[in-house]
């Protein structure tokens, strides 16, 4: 790997692991008692409801995402062209739905039979759903990450695995999250089980936002909207990198205050660093109008969250939440304020496989395949 490579991800990981302790330190708080070890919470953190709080809340959510929703009404209304028309489901796609199916029955059924597998249904669900996932894509388009750039796809496991790591450790200061059913102290055998679960989190989100490229009823509502210059300009670049350098700071000193800034800061210090750097990132199309990666990665990951939130509900093995002033009107085990949480995280899933396997052309043609034309790409 060139320094042109090493220097930028060496200021990414000393942001996204120093800053957060620094706060915590120049406040004259504790660290977090696990801080020195694997960051598997198995204590809830701190819960409480204030209605103030959650309608505030509430009102910036829904004035962020009105105008999003009335441009598609709009759209929607004055007709859309057709989609690529579907062709036959794979074989590998039945199989992969039978064995989802499957793994969702042991996840939630205490039979005596499939007690062994109990602890591990997350992976079986994800590994399936990846494939399901894939197999829709490759039947309207003829192509996927799966049957056509599979080494691509094994690197997005790896990284995933590194990446949803990383939100473990930023969790150790906000406690929004623990598990229930595991041990105090993981054995090597419950830390490898979990790596394993955090390596779908990247090909199931990417999946699903291949998916969602295929349809042009999607895609059409936001390729050619307002346009943002300035998100591409370098100033924009250090705005966004100081701005997520200080989340990450205070999130710290207020961590029951700032709890939200841990699904936005990362995104930032990685788009400023990436936009400092002149490379183009999922912010690029919109200096030209084009919204549909930012619109169409943070679908994706609500689409998964929603899943993961409804088969984490029921198994034996599973998290519980631990939200400062909306812990309440939940959703199996989420607060529905936290849903929200799933949008600018999806925008990272997206900016973490830029930021770390290349620029965004060139994974492009990782993703799509060489040979296939750019109107086609999900990328642009």
């Amino acid at each position: 790997m060139s320094s042109s490579r090493i220097i930028p991800i060496g200021i990414l990981l000393l942001v996204l692991f120093g800053l957060p302790p620094l706060g915590l330190i120049l406040s004259g708080q504790a660290l977090p008692p696990h801080l020195t070890r694997l960051p598997i919470p198995t204590q809830p953190g701190i819960a409480s409801l204030s209605w103030a709080m959650l309608g505030l809340l509430a009102i910036v959510i829904s004035g962020t995402l009105a105008p999003f929703l009335w441009r598609l009404r709009t759209i929607w209304q004055n007709g859309t062209p057709p989609s690529s028309v579907p062709g036959r489901f794979p074989w590998w796609g039945w199989m992969a739905v039978a064995w989802t199916v499957f793994a969702w029955l042991i996840a939630w059924t205490r039979f005596a039979t499939w007690q062994t597998w109990q602890t591990y249904t997350f992976p079986l669900l994800w590994f399936g759903y990846i494939m399901v996932i894939n197999a829709c894509t490759y039947s309207r388009t003829g192509r996927c990450m799966l049957m056509n750039q599979p080494k691509f796809l094994m690197k997005l496991f790896i990284l995933s695995a590194g990446f949803w790591w990383t939100f473990e450790y930023l969790n150790q200061f906000v406690q929004n999250w623990h598990y229930v059913g595991m041990e105090d102290i993981p054995s090597v055998t419950t830390v490898f089980w979990m790596t394993i679960s955090f390596s779908t989190v990247l090909p199931a989100v990417l999946g699903t936002y291949e998916y969602l490229s295929s349809w042009t009823q999607v895609k059409v509502s936001f390729e050619n909207w307002h346009p943002l210059p300035a998100v591409g300009s370098p100033g924009a670049g250090w705005l966004l990198f100081i701005l997520g350098s200080l989340g990450l700071f205070l999130i710290g000193i207020w961590p029951t205050l700032l709890f939200p800034l841990l699904w936005i800061s990362p995104l930032l210090v990685m788009l400023g660093i990436s936009i400092i750097r002149g490379n183009p990132t999922l912010l690029t199309p919109l200096t030209k109008g084009n919204w549909n990666p930012v619109v169409l990665s943070a679908l994706a990951a609500l689409i998964c969250g929603g899943l993961w939130e409804m088969w984490n509900a029921y198994s034996l093995v599973h998290w519980e939440y631990s939200i400062p002033y909306v812990h309440g009107l939940k959703i199996f085990e989420m607060p529905v304020l936290g849903y929200a949480g799933y949008l600018p995280f999806g925008l990272a899933c997206l900016t973490v496989v830029d930021f770390f396997l290349s620029h965004l052309e060139q994974t492009n043609r990782d993703l799509c395949g060489r040979n296939m034309p750019p109107s086609t790409s999900p990328w642009t």
